[in-house]
């Protein structure tokens, strides 16, 4: 009777083993890379249902980038003691409610630090997405205007919020916002929770930064080497997820983005113009209907 395996036969039973390992590992990272994209386009879904409800109740205004007031207001962020700010992503806390839908699960982890223990000020602080301020609360001069959420040619070809960069993913460690402020008095956004477009030429504002190599995100670290895309991460395998303002949530390639410019992965970002597909192909404009001339 038989008592024991050969080595020969040993050693092919550890073969089929490491074969189907070689096989089976990639398709489970596949698989939990695809759970991430659908947790992260479910939080992008609800982020945006959020802003949705908080327009309902704002006489149909889209919420600012940032909102200013004195302190006791409620607002959760305090600059010098007396002015304090609340983002748009806090003034929508009352419709989401859930501090880690502010997370992409394809991110990396957001460090405690804003408001150690308060989990909302910290997810609304260091959001993982980011919102179209450029063109949805644009600068005039002397402050943010949001528009109304009826004003866009067409809400299914205007993006609203998309992926961006955490709080972890810069090179040179964490910085307390991204950018820049104008000034206290009058609503200049904040770039840690928002996102630059392709092109901000038209709008009446001061752009920090646009796609292409050499803008203020190229020590970013989870964007295309060398390149960048105005503030937004291209985590979903190549792509970034983006909402729309009539709700509807879906992954694009930065290129895809970009159309109605000539971005390339390659270019560097003060040559960025636009092209024959601008405006109507711009996913970013609110308008469709522009007739531009030269660049930015």
């Amino acid at each position: 009777m038989r008592k024991a395996f050969t080595l020969i036969e040993l050693l092919v039973v550890i073969a089929i083993i490491a074969i189907l390992a070689a096989i089976l590992f990639p398709v489970f990272a596949q698989a939990k890379a695809a759970a991430k994209k659908a947790a992260g386009t479910s939080n992008a879904k609800q982020l945006t249902l959020g802003v949705l409800m908080y327009e309902n109740d704002v006489d149909d205004t889209v919420p600012p980038a940032t909102s200013w007031a004195g302190r006791g207001n409620g607002y959760p962020l305090c600059f010098g003691g007396t002015e304090c700010f609340a983002q748009w992503t806090y003034l929508c806390v009352p419709y989401i409610k859930n501090s880690g839908v502010f997370y992409d699960p394809q991110a990396p982890n957001t460090p405690d630090t804003t408001y150690p223990g308060n989990t909302i000020i910290t997810a609304t602080s260091w959001p993982n997405f980011g919102y179209n301020y450029v063109y949805l609360a644009p600068w005039n001069g002397t402050q943010q205007k949001p528009i109304q959420a009826t004003s866009p040619d067409s809400p299914a070809q205007t993006i609203m919020l998309a992926e961006k960069g955490a709080a972890s993913e810069f090179t040179y460690g964490q910085p307390y916002f991204w950018g820049f402020s104008f000034t206290i008095a009058a609503d200049g956004p904040l770039l840690s929770s928002t996102i630059e477009a392709p092109n901000c030429g038209p709008i009446p504002q001061y752009c920090a930064s646009n796609w292409g190599v050499g803008s203020f995100c190229n020590t970013c670290k989870t964007y295309e080497s060398g390149n960048t895309t105005g503030g937004m991460a291209v985590r979903a395998g190549g792509q970034s997820i983006v909402s729309f303002l009539d709700g509807h949530v879906k992954a694009y390639a930065a290129s895809a983005l970009a159309v109605g410019t000539n971005y390339s992965k390659t270019q560097d970002q003060s040559l960025l113009t636009w092209t024959a597909q601008y405006p109507a192909s711009y996913l970013w404009s609110t308008q469709k209907t522009w007739t531009v001339q030269g660049s930015y």
